[in-house]
């Protein structure tokens, strides 16, 4: 991933950053229980917390604290014509496929197309600030990392099962520029900045 340039100031603070849409809490319930019909039986699996759970529309990389007044005056920028937009959270899938399983995750259905066009946009204009264009946005959220399958057959049968699951629509009225800080336990997110639609 491509990181914000480098100030010259050595005591520059920097950090880990994002993007992104939270997932409303009425829907992380159904995730939890998504996750526990998966379970850790038949793979080694770490699981998205429910509080982390959100879809990232950018990811920024480390950068310096300084900066991310310029990032939020363009996502504002990109959003000012923008109202709130319905997405609904269906269908079970894998990435790069369900027979080499590395990240399980939740479809997103777009009718109005919003989070590409949105994602689009910043991937354009964030090129001014030195961030590189990322490949088009699937949107998706993720739900779990995979380490390795103990038993690929049963957790072929297990996901099969719930490819089509039906976690339910909610309203996009915010997007977030969030701090991610990693430890030992998991990454713990914070909110830098929110611009609502």
């Amino acid at each position: 991933m491509d990181s914000f340039p480098v100030g010259k100031n050595v005591g520059d603070k920097k950090m880990r950053s994002f993007i992104a849409i939270d997932i409303e809490d009425n829907l992380k319930s159904k995730i939890v229980d998504i996750q526990n019909n998966i379970g850790s039986k038949y793979l080694k699996i770490k699981f998205v917390e429910p509080e982390n759970l959100h879809f990232t529309l950018k990811f920024l990389g480390e950068i310096e604290e300084k900066n991310i007044e310029d990032i939020y005056k363009i996502l504002q920028k990109n959003l000012e014509n923008y109202k709130p937009f319905e997405i609904d959270l269906k269908g079970l899938g894998a990435f790069p496929s369900f027979s080499y399983i590395r990240v399980l995750w939740i479809g997103i259905q777009d009718d109005t197309n919003s989070l590409i066009n949105i994602a689009d946009g910043l991937n354009m204009d964030l090129r001014k600030l030195g961030f590189k264009k990322e490949k088009k946005l699937i949107p998706h959220l993720t739900i779990g990392r995979v380490k390795f399958v103990k038993d690929k057959e049963k957790i072929s049968q297990i996901l099969k099962e719930l490819q089509n699951v039906k976690i339910g629509k909610m309203v996009v009225d915010r997007i977030l520029i969030k701090k991610s800080v990693l430890t030992p336990k998991g990454p713990i997110y914070s909110d830098l900045k929110e611009v609502r639609l």
